[in-house]
């Protein structure tokens, strides 16, 4: 199963908590997404990179397959 299939079937998912996780993408030199990674606690993250929720990882990656 691919990363967007498995975003999709698990759209939603909460901690035990009931805090949604997010997602950080990972791009190249050519600005092309080379990994995906989740985190269960977004308001605690502090990096540069964008956090996405689940809506907007599937419609970055789907824009990204499509491109």
């Amino acid at each position: 199963m691919n990363t967007l299939a498995l975003i999709k079937k698990t759209k939603g998912a909460k901690d035990s908590n009931g805090i949604a996780r997010g997602w950080v993408c990972y791009y190249d030199s050519d600005d092309n997404i080379v990994e995906v990674k989740s985190l269960y606690n977004p308001k605690e993250y502090n990096g540069h990179r964008k956090v996405y929720n689940d809506d907007e990882i599937i419609n970055k990656l789907t824009q990204f397959k499509n491109r």
